[in-house]
């Protein structure tokens, strides 16, 4: 379950990272999609590179099949925000890659990810050891702070049939300090 709500966190943060003024691609891999917003006009619309505080909140979750005393651990969660921390250096602030939060990138696909105006809408499909996962993110982002919702769905392996619904909010708080979460650049 951890594994699951570090990746869903991870994908939003990279759809952040990648602030633009106007991207629309479909079918394009992690890299391409973060190709093209390092590549587009508009710096002044990507995240502040420093540290940036994050809650994650499940609103919504159903696990079928799932052991009782297991999904009973797992509704436990709902309506409780997750708190993390990621560092954001100058460098991937001007040019993020594509596996910059996940390093599992290289297994996800945008069918769709539209991003300006201060708004984001993207779907994406992430495959890894069985288990594919498909999660739709809209919400706005600043320079400095973004709005995400966001809904899963597993499909394959042991999770198949799970999807929750999240909400994400992160703000920038200023300078790194080293003590980011396992798994960030900082």
């Amino acid at each position: 379950m951890n594994r699951t709500l570090t990746a869903v966190a991870a994908c939003t943060l990279a759809l952040a990272a990648c602030g633009g003024p106007e991207v629309d691609k479909t079918n394009a891999s992690a890299a391409e999609v973060a190709e093209a917003v390092a590549d587009a006009d508009g710096a002044d619309l990507k995240l502040a590179a420093g540290r940036w505080e994050s809650n994650l909140e499940i609103t919504e979750m159903n696990a079928p099949g799932m052991p009782p005393e297991m999904a009973q651990a797992m509704k436990g969660m709902l309506g409780e925000a997750q708190t993390f921390a990621t560092c954001l250096t100058p460098e991937e602030a001007a040019k993020p890659t594509g596996d910059f939060f996940n390093k599992d990138a290289e297994n996800c696909t945008y069918e769709q990810f539209r991003m300006g105006n201060g708004r984001i809408d993207a779907k994406m499909t992430c495959s890894q050891e069985g288990n594919k996962m498909t999660m739709a993110m809209a919400g706005t982002y600043s320079p400095k702070a973004y709005d995400m919702a966001m809904e899963s769905q597993m499909a394959g392996g042991g999770q198949a049939g799970m999807s929750m619904k999240m909400k994400v909010k992160s703000a920038h708080v200023g300078a790194c300090r080293g003590d980011e979460d396992a798994g960030s650049n900082g």
